[in-house]
């Protein structure tokens, strides 16, 4: 289950959820320095993978600030933790189509870095939100909602939300899979942005 809406309500909490082990190493030590409670989020179903991490001697990224890990021009894919692999994997499969998509992961859910999300949704005037949480007083409504506010007359197409099926988390692994979200998901929720069929 994701729980970074749940966390992300509490004023006074920051919650870090990062995608890869690099973001993952540099987050940790911002949030043992950080002199405010700070919930770290760690998606279990990234364990496995292996991800590049800078050879530094005091690697450290700030809390808050999201990183734009593909550029594009026609749709904003924003996500977070797990989901950011799947965006970045729908991002090449749009592209076979025609359709540049820049993908954020926020890395960060309060203080969400809703300047970078705008300021891409100025650029490519549509946006998909994706996460693993369901969609109602979710992550991706709160950024909706705030795209709307303050780039609405930048939008050719109502902000679109990619979430788990509105079901409890199954325990089966085969039925888990089939209530997530997934890239086949992103690309569709694009596609219909972009008004493409």
């Amino acid at each position: 289950q994701d729980y970074a809406a749940w966390y992300g309500h509490v004023p006074g909490l920051k919650v870090v959820a990062p995608y890869d082990a690099a973001d993952a190493k540099a987050l940790l030590k911002a949030a043992i320095r950080d002199p405010n409670p700070v919930v770290f989020l760690e998606h279990e179903l990234l364990y496995g993978n292996s991800f590049p991490v800078p050879d530094l001697d005091d690697y450290v990224l700030p809390i808050g600030k999201a990183a734009v890990k593909r550029q594009g021009t026609d749709v904003t894919l924003v996500a977070h933790s797990r989901m950011v692999g799947f965006a970045l994997q729908a991002a090449d499969r749009l592209a076979e189509q025609g359709i540049s998509a820049e993908v954020i992961d926020l890395r960060t859910i309060r203080p969400l870095d809703t300047d970078t999300v705008v300021e891409s949704v100025k650029k490519t005037n549509r946006i998909v939100c994706c996460e693993e949480g369901w969609r109602f007083f979710g992550v991706g409504a709160e950024i909706a909602a705030t795209v709307t506010q303050e780039a609405f007359d930048y939008l050719d197409a109502p902000p679109a939300r990619v979430n788990q099926k509105d079901v409890p988390l199954p325990y089966a692994a085969n039925l888990e899979a089939l209530s997530l979200p997934n890239a086949d998901d992103i690309v569709e929720a694009a596609l219909k942005v972009c008004y493409v069929k």
